[in-house]
């Protein structure tokens, strides 16, 4: 009878080595199945920073190219590269920066911010109307809003076209329009 166990109990440790055993191929395919795809990931992400570092090329090309271009637009239309022949009042440059700093603004909004009454925002408004300066015009809920025109605007932050003194211009930035 003994035999007998020790016939069953070797055929169960068999079983067991043979378990474990198929366990570790198991776990060892797994491993290398995981290896394989940790691999492809870093080849993967070393293709998408070398990718980044072509684009990040590309964009300071493309801003160098951005620039020569604008240097000939001003070889070619000296006019939007020159200050424009206009000299405004330190109170006409506050009412431009108002409206370079506003998203678009009554005429009383204005006039609260710059503590001018309405007809003199009017008065400042019409002054730079006539001397060049773009200003649309638009109807908001029947109130009149008024915008500087962004390609002006951008000029403008680009080159200071106006000449806009520095410290109206520092006030203007700082206040809540």
């Amino acid at each position: 009878m003994n035999s007998i166990f020790n016939f069953l109990g070797s055929t169960k440790d068999n079983e067991s080595a043979m378990l474990v055993e198929n366990i570790k191929k198991a776990f060892k395919a797994v491993k290398s199945e995981l290896d394989d795809h940790l691999e492809s990931i870093n080849h993967n992400t070393d293709d998408i920073q070398e990718v980044h570092t072509i684009f990040a090329e590309l964009d300071a090309k493309i801003d160098k190219l951005s620039e020569r271009i604008e240097e000939l637009e001003c070889i070619i239309s000296p006019k939007r590269s020159k200050k424009l022949d206009v000299k405004l009042t330190p109170r006409e440059q506050e009412v431009f920066m108002a409206l370079y700093v506003g998203k678009g603004l009554t005429l009383v909004s204005m006039a609260k911010q710059l503590s001018f009454t309405t007809d003199m925002i009017n008065m400042y408004l019409f002054n730079l109307i006539t001397k060049g300066i773009p200003i649309h015009k638009e109807l908001v809920d029947d109130v009149l809003v008024f915008r500087l025109d962004p390609e002006f605007k951008e000029l403008q932050a680009r080159r200071n076209v106006l000449e806009i003194n520095p410290r109206i211009a520092k006030q203007m930035v700082f206040r809540d329009i």
